[in-house]
């Protein structure tokens, strides 16, 4: 049986609109345990579909930010994607369809993604992973890229309306 060809190339307009899907396809599943711990400690959940279709839209907003984003096709269909964020010096995401793992269309659509984003002068890149992607392989796929723990920030969150906020259970004590 002959392999289909994965074709990986930088986005184009009539991508609009498959990326958010593909962002749902991929994060979605592994995203909601950490959305479930979220509406167990009384914290309001922001629609996961909302915030990845927003981020199919940003990118997609202008042909300058559309150049930041490279996509893996095989037949015509969607099975991958990665972006940089040129503001903010941020890998955005890389995604690929489950099926499609483990053949190396991950690490070039990051290369490509990277690589634009030095082409456009920037000397330095940061990824962010949740805990739930960290612990589903999205820390050892950075470090295969080349990245480095970085820690700048503590996430806390509080209650507007009560006192306090039950703590969210880490399943993960070595992330912290």
């Amino acid at each position: 049986m002959v392999e289909p060809v994965i074709e990986i190339g930088r986005a184009e307009l009539a991508d609009q609109g498959n990326v958010g899907p593909l962002l749902m396809a991929v994060y979605g599943p592994t995203l909601r345990p950490e959305n479930m711990a979220a509406a167990r400690a009384g914290l309001p959940v922001s629609s996961l579909e909302d915030e990845l279709m927003a981020a199919d839209d940003f990118y997609f907003s202008t042909i300058e930010l559309m150049d930041c984003c490279y996509v893996a096709r095989v037949e015509g269909e969607l099975i991958g994607a990665a972006c940089v964020n040129p503001y903010v010096n941020e890998l955005h995401y890389v995604a690929v369809k489950p099926e499609w793992r483990r053949r190396g269309v991950g690490r070039k659509l990051a290369e490509l993604a990277l690589a634009e984003l030095e082409r456009r002068g920037s000397d330095h890149v940061r990824v962010e992973t949740s805990l739930a992607l960290a612990a589903d392989g999205g820390v050892e796929f950075a470090k295969a890229l080349g990245f480095g723990d970085v820690r700048t920030s503590v996430m806390m969150a509080r209650r507007l309306d009560g006192p306090g906020l039950p703590p969210i259970p880490d399943d993960d004590e070595d992330d912290e």
